[in-house]
Formats: structure tokens, C-alpha cells, sequence
């Protein structure tokens, strides 16, 4: 009820192949992802979307972001069961096509047994890939047509001579497709002992998930007191990275796999085809052989056409009655296309390149918003890396993280700058997430409220706190304002400011004093 409320539609992503995790649905929930900001994630530093910190969690946002920033249209999902519909029907007809050949069995090499005798003695000049019908239609015309008029001159040598030509063009060709599949076999050897080094090392780097994500490369992992200095060792969240990093590429050499095997798979069957043409030329000059034996003692080459007219028209009057698969032909041959057309617009690839669109107009909201509170990095190409679910600040010399940012007041702002922009982008699209955003204590790293002078408090540093948090305050309001109410940002918070108009206009509960947001006067549980 609450997604179809929201807009949200019936997108199921599908992992990647070689990924075991099951499809997903984008739920209400997922979409909820994005709207709370509570006073413990408002601050972390590596973490910067609600309930993230749980890798299911987190696995799931990446998994549903694209569809949620609109890299995924209400288009692609038509498409993507569209898809699955075309696949559904090329099954049944290829079913409903292998049954008719079924039926044919036999029937096919013996006429094509018949019609190489009527070529060796000039009844026909039909082609070897001619089609069934067309083959039909050639023995029913011999078998009907006066001896006198033959319809096409020839001998057994000519024949022969021609087979035999075609025989040793087919054991080339099957010599280059073996040599075909013993490169592709050693290339798909080589494939699967990668991944399996890849899985070892995951394996040995399994042992770093018994420390808490929020543990430090210098910290004790047993009782996570600081030590004096940081190890010279790499630390845990490197570790992690190295993990994750050999993990996506064992992951890809996986997804590789199938499609090897799938390769492998198709020049096989050309062999197969090959191996079958090779049989079927083998009995055509076995049927030539045995023609001239006993033809040998015929007089003339009407005598050699009487026989071989025989035996075609005992073939054609006892011939099976074959279906017309012509119309599903033609019908397979155009799904077939549109199944290309469709995966081609469902693929991998055409998301990425709508996700990248989408995050670029939000890493532009998102650079803007920084630099008018003066973040750090604000001065260099900041954007939302949708894999690792942080940001990232382009320096010259190198990509920085947001984990690698210092100081609490930056965090806090980069959380902040983050979900104004994600918002922006996902109101002005109408997309399927609720339009507010709650956030919790986004003054906790640096505020001090308003007080009075006291011994011992440095108003300097009061004055600069105050400033700092008013700027957050400040870019707030004026986003709201820009954009004309299209979401709400809902704040619970310490400050203030007496001096700001907006701010003062905003305030709807002041829980102070005894006023709390559970009355006391409220009856306790029994």
C-alpha cells in the first residue's frame, strides 16, 4: 500500500551472473533509506546513509539506488518483463520447431540420398541446403516428369568428383573449429584458477570481520583502546578494502565463466553440425558408389534414370506428412531480434550510463553546497560514489573519501550537503521516496547554545561554533526556499538562534523546562 502510495513500481533487481544473493524488490522500506539522518550516522565518517553500516543494508542501497535516482524508468521495467516474455515464447517455439523436426527424422537424409542419385545421372541440379519443402518438390517433379526429358545432364564421375571436393573443405573446417575449442578451453582453465586463487585470499582476509567496523588500523582489537602509535601493518579498513577488491574481481572472472562456457558451447555445436555434414557427404558417395554398381549394367542413360526414378517415387508415395513450420520460422527469427533489442536496452551498461548521468546533476548540487559553508575539499570536484556509498573529493593528487576527511564539523556537513542534494535531485524528478528528511543533532559536533558569560567559557570559541552551525542552518533554509517546498526537513536539535527570523519561524516544540516530547503527566505502562 505504502509503496504504491509513494510511486514505487515493480522493479526487481537482478544481481549480476556468479553473484548468489537473490533478486531484490524495491520496497517502501528502501526508500526510507535516504530520509533519516539519527544523531548516531549524522556524524560518522564512514557511514553515510541511515542503517548503511549493516553490509545487507548497504548491499541493498546499492542495489536499489539506481532505480530510486531514475537510472532505472518505469520504460526499462516494461521492457525488462517484456524480455522475460520474448524468452518465455522463443522457448515454446523452439519446443513446438524441434518437435517437427522430430517428425522429419529419416526422412530428410533419405531425400537427400535419392536426390544425389538423380544428380548423378542428370534428374536434378537442386542445391545441398536447399529447403525441406523445396527438396520435397524436386522428388514429386522428377517422379512426374517423362524420362525423355531429363533435367539436367551428368555422370557419377562429375558428381563424385564434387563431393569429394566438398568432403575435404569439411575436414579443414573441422580442424580449425577443434584447434577454436581447445584455445577456448585452456583460456577457461585459466579463468577458473584465477578465481579460485582469488577465493583463497578472500578466504584468508574472511578473519578481518571479527573486529567492529569503527575499529581503527592503531587500535587494540580486543578491547579497542588506542595504542600509542598507529601499526606499520596495514590497517583493518585496508584490509577490508583489499577483501572487497579481490572479491569484485574473483566475482567478475565468475560472471566470466558462463559466458566462456556459453562460447565454448556454440563452436561445439558448430562441430557437431560439422561432424553430421561430414556424415551426411559420406553416404552421399556411398549412395554414388552403390548406384554405379548396380547400374553398371544398364545400356544406356535412360535405363540408369528408369531406376533411379523407381525408387524416388516409392520414397515419395510412402513419404510422412511433414508440418509447415515456415510462419514460426519467421515468427522466431523476429523475436529473436526484438530479445536482442530488448536486452541491449536492459543491459548493465545502459544503466551505468543513466546512473552516471543522474549522479552527475547531484555531485553539481552537492559541490555547490558544500563550498557555501566552506566544507573541506569543497574546493575540489566532490561526487557520491554510488559502490562504496560515501563521497569523494577529487584532489590533484588523488581521490580522498570521506573516512579520510578530518574533523567532525566536515563529517557532519558532508552528511548534510549529501542528502540536501540526493533530495533536490529525487523531488525535482518525482521520484518514488517520501519527500522529507529527519535529521538529529547536526549541531552535536561543534554547538554550543546560546549562554551567558560564565568563568571558564571561551566566547571566541562559542561565537565560532555558533557561526558554523548557523551557516548549516542558513544552506537549510535557503534550499528549502529554492526548492519552492518540493520536500520538508524536519530538525531536532540544541540551538537557539533568537537572532535569526527563519530559524525562529521554523521552531514548532521547545522541549525544555519539564516539557518533554512524552508528556510526564502520561500514564506508565502496567
Amino acid at each position: 500500500m505504502l509503496a504504491s502510495w509513494v510511486g514505487i513500481t515493480d522493479y526487481l533487481h537482478e544481481p549480476p551472473a556468479g553473484h548468489s544473493r537473490p533478486p531484490l524488490s524495491a520496497t517502501f522500506n528502501h526508500a526510507l533509506t535516504f530520509c533519516f539522518q539519527s544523531q548516531n550516522e549524522i556524524g560518522q565518517k564512514g557511514v553515510l546513509f541511515h542503517g548503511a553500516s549493516d553490509r545487507f543494508v548497504a548491499q541493498a542501497i546499492k542495489d536499489t539506488l539506481p532505480y530510486f535516482l531514475g537510472a532505472v524508468t518505469d520504460e526499462y521495467i516494461r521492457n525488462q518483463q517484456l524480455l522475460k516474455q520474448v524468452r518465455a515464447e522463443i522457448r515454446q517455439l523452439e519446443k513446438r520447431l524441434a518437435e517437427a523436426s522430430a517428425i522429419v527424422g529419416d526422412g530428410v537424409s533419405r531425400a537427400d540420398t535419392l536426390l544425389a542419385e538423380a544428380k548423378s545421372v542428370g534428374l536434378s541440379d537442386l542445391a545441398d541446403d536447399a529447403s525441406w519443402a523445396d527438396k520435397v518438390e524436386v522428388l514429386k517433379r522428377i517422379q512426374n516428369s517423362p524420362l525423355a526429358a531429363p533435367v539436367a545432364d551428368g555422370d557419377d564421375q562429375a558428381e563424385f568428383n564434387r563431393l569429394t571436393q566438398k568432403r575435404t573443405e569439411l575436414m579443414q573446417a573441422q580442424r580449425a573449429i577443434q584447434a577454436a575449442i581447445d584455445r577456448a578451453r585452456a583460456f577457461e582453465g585459466n579463468s577458473r584458477g584465477f578465481a579460485k586463487e582469488a577465493a583463497e585470499h578472500v578466504a584468508r582476509l574472511d578473519a578481518i570481520s571479527v573486529f567492529e567496523p569503527s575499529v581503527q588500523g592503531h587500535a587494540c582489537p580486543l578491547c579497542l583502546q588506542d595504542l600509542p602509535t598507529a601499526s606499520s601493518a596495514p590497517s583493518i579498513g585496508e584490509l577490508r578494502t583489499a577483501k572487497d577488491t579481490i572479491g569484485e574481481r574473483g566475482g567478475a572472472m565468475d560472471s566470466a565463466t558462463p559466458r566462456i562456457e556459453s562460447a565454448i558451447v556454440e563452436i561445439e555445436q558448430k562441430l557437431i553440425e560439422n561432424r553430421r555434414d561430414l556424415e551426411a557427404n559420406r553416404e552421399l558417395l556411398g549412395s554414388i558408389k552403390r548406384s554405379s554398381k548396380r547400374l553398371q549394367l544398364a545400356s544406356d542413360k535412360e535405363a540408369r534414370q528408369a531406376l533411379v526414378v523407381g525408387r524416388i517415387s516409392l520414397y515419395v508415395e510412402n513419404i510422412p506428412e511433414m508440418p509447415d513450420v515456415s510462419e514460426q520460422l519467421n515468427k522466431l527469427a523476429k523475436l529473436r531480434e526484438l530479445e536482442l533489442e530488448l536486452y541491449e536496452a536492459v543491459s548493465t551498461d545502459a544503466i551505468q550510463e543513466r546512473l552516471e548521468s543522474c549522479l552527475s546533476n547531484v555531485n553539481r548540487s552537492l559541490s555547490d553546497y558544500a563550498e557555501r559553508v566552506d566544507l573541506e575539499y569543497s574546493d575540489s570536484p566532490l561526487r557520491l560514489d554510488p559502490r562504496a556509498l560515501t563521497i569523494v573529493a577529487d584532489t590533484p593528487n588523488r581521490p580522498i573519501p570521506m573516512r579520510e576527511i578530518g574533523s567532525g564539523e566536515n563529517h557532519v556537513g558532508y552528511h548534510i550537503v549529501a542528502h540536501l542534494a540526493l533530495h533536490k535531485w529525487l523531488a525535482e524528478r518525482k521520484r518514488p521516496v517520501p519527500s522529507f528528511l529527519l535529521l538529529d543533532q547536526l549541531s552535536q559536533a561543534h554547538f554550543s547554545p546560546d549562554v551567558e558569560q560564565r568563568e571558564n567559557v571561551d566566547l571566541t570559541k562559542i561565537d565560532t561554533d555558533r557561526k558554523a552551525v548557523k551557516a548549516l542552518y542558513k544552506l537549510i533554509f535557503d534550499v528549502i526556499e529554492e526548492e519552492e517546498g518540493r520536500f520538508q526537513i524536519i530538525i531536532t536539535d540544541h540551538p537557539d538562534f533568537s537572532d535569526d527570523p527563519r530559524f525562529q519561524a521554523a521552531v514548532r516544540e521547545r522541549w525544555r523546562n519539564g516539557v518533554k516530547l512524552i508528556p510526564q503527566d502520561w500514564p506508565l505502562s502496567r
